[in-house]
């Protein structure tokens, strides 16, 4: 037997539960002979009869009593299960899970969450911040509803919306400012650099452009936080590689941001989502914002 269309196994439950196949049929608003013939179709798939027919009752057979307590567990469990996600989307509401790329979260997550709290005083943003790689895992465990941060190369299971292209910019303190328009990565060479470490995205793509080119960076100094590299220029210590959604336009630390003459050292900056998951008003609301608010600055 494979295939039982769920109707039979629901009608069958009603009639066992009342006894009565006139009774079953009151309940699901059919007549009494459209629950009598789904009774017969589903004993004919079974093999074996369910019911003991009298002109006042439906009894069940011994057989047709192991297939109702079968069912009866099967069914209290798939509304226990419909319980917990009332209860789940019910804890939801007005709630959004996020997570965020460090750069991202220190420079715009501010400005953006609190706009948003000003539109929706009862919603509750929670955040993650993560890089990339660790995001992934968080949206396939549903622990979050989205991302916002840079492209992930081989999105097999998810989806990425572009919203800003985002350059590598260089942010040069005094000391080493020769009031270059540009740099190209080849005139890095002697200066004393202060980059983000290998467990960040943007480090992995100016390795990929370095090696491209045949050159090497004198990394004078590696950090994980763009705060903590921009904290590191202003005191005079080098210069800074950071993307340019880290950089306020409010500068007051003395650091010059100057542009990258290379094609590829840019970035897409988004929202990663998985695919096919079903967001909320808030968490709607909150990735619009998080579009304008990214496209104003870019």
């Amino acid at each position: 037997m494979s295939n039982v269309n769920l109707k039979l196994l629901q009608t069958f439950l009603l009639a066992a539960e009342h006894g009565s196949f006139r009774r079953a049929a009151e309940e699901s608003n059919r007549s009494a002979s459209a629950v009598s013939m789904q009774i017969r179709d589903l004993e004919e798939q079974v093999g074996i009869s369910l019911f003991i027919r009298t002109p006042q009752r439906a009894n069940l057979t011994p057989e047709g009593k192991i297939l109702f307590e079968q069912i009866r567990r099967a069914m209290t469990d798939v509304q226990s299960g419909l319980d917990r996600l009332t209860e789940i989307a019910a804890q939801r509401k007005g709630r959004v899970h996020i997570a965020c790329a460090p750069t991202l979260a220190a420079s715009r997550l501010g400005d953006i969450l609190a706009t948003f709290k000003l539109r929706y005083p009862r919603s509750i943003v929670e955040v993650k911040e993560t890089p990339p790689s660790a995001a992934l895992l968080l949206l396939q465990e549903q622990e979050v509803e989205f991302y916002i941060g840079p492209e992930v190369p081989n999105l097999a299971d998810f989806q990425f919306e572009s919203i800003i292209d985002d350059p590598l910019v260089a942010a040069v303190p005094p000391d080493f400012d020769k009031g270059q328009k540009s740099f190209t990565l080849s005139s890095f060479a002697g200066i004393p650099l202060i980059l983000l470490n290998d467990k960040t995205a943007v480090r992995g793509l100016l390795d990929r452009l370095v090696a491209d080119e045949g050159i090497s960076f004198n990394a004078q100094y590696e950090v994980e936080s763009t705060q903590t590299a921009l904290a590191l220029a202003t005191a005079g210590l080098g210069v800074c590689i950071v993307p340019s959604i880290a950089v306020s336009s409010r500068r007051d630390d003395g650091l010059r941001v100057v542009p990258i003459a290379h094609p590829q050292a840019r970035r897409s900056v988004g929202i990663i989502t998985a695919r096919g998951y079903v967001h909320h008003s808030f968490s709607e609301q909150l990735m619009s914002l998080i579009r304008t608010n990214l496209r104003e600055l870019a």
